[in-house]
């Protein structure tokens, strides 16, 4: 019959990218997505959280990103709702409890408002100071830049 479109037919699959470790990136997101799941349900409605900000919809590009800073000198500016990013860079889910739940032991020891991570990294990349405030991660994300210029163009340092 003409005019008949036929299957389209792929001789070959797409290699996979090995710099990715899927599985791992699966485990992250269902991890954070089952985080947001159980303040959302739970710990909201009976009053153990003040906040909740969920990362559905950020999580998947952030762990991806993640994925990616590998090097000491790496660097993100995260806000409140870059749980995913953080996960990924190497905060327990230990500790992303705690700091929601605002107890001692978190990363925060139970002195913030449980939705901005402060993570200091000796394993990787540096996540940048946060504050609740809009647009507040701007400010350290353009210090780190002005560094980063400042050892290459100044220092000579590559």
């Amino acid at each position: 019959m003409t005019g008949t479109l036929a299957p389209t037919q792929q001789s070959e699959t797409a290699p996979v990218n090995p710099r990715f470790d899927w599985k791992r990136i699966a485990y992250l997101l269902l991890a954070s997505r089952r985080l947001d799941d159980i303040e959302e349900t739970r710990l909201l409605p009976e009053k153990k959280v003040v906040y909740q900000f969920s990362a559905r919809g950020h999580d998947l590009a952030q762990i991806i990103l993640g994925t990616l800073l590998d090097d000491e000198h790496d660097a993100a500016g995260a806000y409140y709702r870059s749980r995913p990013l953080l996960l990924t860079l190497g905060l327990t889910l230990e500790d992303a409890f705690a700091g929601r739940l605002r107890k001692s032991g978190g990363f925060s020891d139970g002195r913030d408002i449980g939705v901005v991570c402060n993570f200091p990294n000796d394993r990787g990349a540096t996540v940048l100071p946060m504050s609740g405030d809009v647009g507040s991660q701007y400010t350290p994300s353009v210090g780190w830049a002005q560094a980063i210029t400042y050892y290459r163009d100044v220092l000579d340092d590559r």
